[in-house]
Formats: C-alpha cells, sequence, structure tokens
C-alpha cells in the first residue's frame, strides 16, 4: 500500500495580484520553490514530487508562470462527483479531447536547475518534475507537498501471469 510524506504550507490569495506577491513582487511559483525547499529540508533524503491544490491556487500558479490561456495546470482528483481518478486513471485525458484547453500536469522542480542553468532530471537523488494535482475539496490558501512512499517493503509481492497455452499440431 502506498503513502505518502505530505507537508501543508498555507499562504494569503489576497496577498497576489497576477500571479505576484503585491507587497514584494515575488512570483507565487517562488513562493512554490520555498515550499519546496522547506519539504527537502524537513526530510533531508526526499523531495516533493506532488503538488496539490485547488482549482484557484492552480490558476494563480498559472498566472505566477505567465501561462498562455489555453493551458490549464493540474489533473483533477475530483472523487465521488463526476468521476473517480484513482479507480479511472486515463479519465484525465479523455477529458483533454473533449477541452479546448492543454493540460499541464507537471512543472520543474525548485532542484531541477543544473550549475549552468538548465533543466534536467536526476534519477539518482529522486528529482524530477513536481506533479499538479487538483484536489477541490481543499480550501483556497493551502498547498500540500507529497512525496509517495511504500509502507509495504519487506513484503513479497506475488504476481501471477496468465499467458496463452499454446498446443502444436
Amino acid at each position: 500500500m502506498e503513502q505518502e510524506i505530505i507537508e501543508t504550507y498555507t499562504f494569503n490569495p489576497e496577498d497576489y495580484h497576477d500571479g505576484r506577491r503585491k507587497s514584494d513582487s515575488m512570483t507565487f511559483r517562488d513562493v512554490v520553490k520555498e515550499f519546496e525547499r522547506d519539504f527537502h529540508q524537513r526530510h533531508s533524503c526526499e523531495y516533493a514530487l506532488n503538488l496539490y491544490a485547488n482549482s484557484a491556487t492552480m490558476h494563480l500558479l498559472e498566472k505566477s508562470c505567465n501561462a498562455a490561456s489555453f493551458l490549464s495546470y493540474g489533473m483533477d482528483l475530483t472523487q465521488g462527483n463526476a468521476f473517480d481518478a484513482e479507480q479511472d486513471p486515463y479519465i484525465n485525458h479523455a477529458i483533454e479531447g473533449h477541452s479546448r484547453h492543454i493540460f499541464v500536469y507537471g512543472i520543474d522542480s525548485a532542484y531541477m536547475e543544473t550549475s549552468d542553468g538548465h533543466i534536467a532530471i536526476d534519477e539518482e537523488k529522486g528529482i524530477y518534475p513536481l506533479t499538479l494535482l487538483i484536489d477541490n475539496s481543499m480550501r483556497n490558501g493551502i498547498i500540500r507537498l507529497a512525496m509517495p512512499t511504500s509502507d509495504d517493503e519487506g513484503e513479497e509481492e506475488h504476481v501471477v501471469i496468465d499467458s496463452p497455452k499454446f498446443e502444436y499440431a
């Protein structure tokens, strides 16, 4: 069974205009990067892989990244209302076919920038893009950063492979 290491962060949405904090013009994306750094500092061996937030927060993130109007950030995790994304993980791709938006499911992690300014995945360290997940049960002004873990270490997984049997004539 999969678990997650989770840290919850708060911010005041009223402090932002067009994706920037009114007091110092810092982008909301840079604030999220600060949250990522805090997550790593609290869990020194782990990097956040998932960002959970509601639609309004994702829209704020879109603005802070200067996303084009046809881009929509996040994979919808609507559960119990219209569909269950865990039961049908491809539902978001089906929705895309009927939308006028292109969905963005991940953005670069705060740790993906290399010393020469390029963006790179580091599989050895576990640094991957931050997956954007919309959870509209969350209230505005809340972000959850998470790192999936597995709590079934030491348990053996038995996989049954049902292969067809061939007969030779």
